[in-house]
């Protein structure tokens, strides 16, 4: 099967957690969703399209930054901190606005492996996006901004001889509950897509853990895992 290959680099990203108010936290990698959400505005997609990820990379440290968050007391207000040219200048009085101050954790030098599998049409939707598109294209907040070292189109079989980690990755929960090795992994349960119920979103939630590469994992011709065709392992969320 064909899959569109990506590696991507990002000078700092933040992938915060949904629950994460008084610090926000990031992911050690962007969660599916993120990466979805990125891929359907490159298509410029307004409904979801179909699709399987396999999400790995590497960073190079983590950092904290220091912000100033602005929380809106009520759902309804008129008053509002930006003006068109950023923060406005001039101090003001809002009654139904509160500020406080807000470590976020930052990743720094992210390396992103990741493969997309979907219908030829969405495949080739998404190289002409990148081939052809007139903006930046971010992951994880709007600043967090994406380059595009690589994409390719690849074909993905099953591993065929023992293969070695070689990205942290995340790994379906059934994937590594059925390996013979004991694992230390992170698990985490991942948004993937939603429905809107009653007007909040319900989100779809996928079990994986974050596995180390240096925890020297390996897979072999066994395990229910795919690799490309230069030897990168493959572990679809679906």
């Amino acid at each position: 099967m064909k899959a569109l290959r990506l590696k991507l680099y990002q000078e700092t990203a933040c992938y915060k957690k949904p629950l994460a108010f008084k610090v926000g936290e990031t992911y050690p990698l962007p969660p599916y969703a993120t990466v979805k959400g990125m891929l359907h505005a490159m298509l410029g997609a307004n409904e979801f399209i179909p699709m399987r990820l396999s999400i790995q990379g590497t960073y190079e440290a983590k950092m904290v930054d220091y912000q100033a968050h602005y929380f809106f007391k009520k759902t309804d207000v008129a008053e509002f901190p930006l003006v068109l040219d950023g923060l406005a200048s001039k101090p003001y009085e809002y009654e139904h606005m509160t500020k406080m101050p807000l470590y976020m954790h930052l990743l720094y030098g992210v390396q992103l492996l990741i493969h997309v599998e979907a219908v030829p049409e969405v495949l080739e939707a998404i190289v002409a996006a990148i081939e052809n598109g007139n903006t930046h294209w971010s992951l994880g907040r709007w600043e967090d901004l994406v380059r595009i070292d690589e994409y390719e189109l690849v074909e993905v079989k099953e591993i065929e001889e023992r293969i070695r980690l070689k990205y942290n990755a995340y790994i379906l929960r059934d994937v590594l509950n059925s390996l013979e090795t004991e694992l230390n992994a992170v698990p985490y349960q991942l948004n993937w897509k939603y429905e809107i119920k009653n007007g909040i979103r319900r989100w779809e939630k996928i079990d994986v853990g974050y596995v180390l590469a240096v925890s020297g994992l390996e897979f072999d011709a066994d395990d229910d895992v795919l690799q490309d065709q230069d030897g990168n392992l493959v572990f679809y969320n679906l």
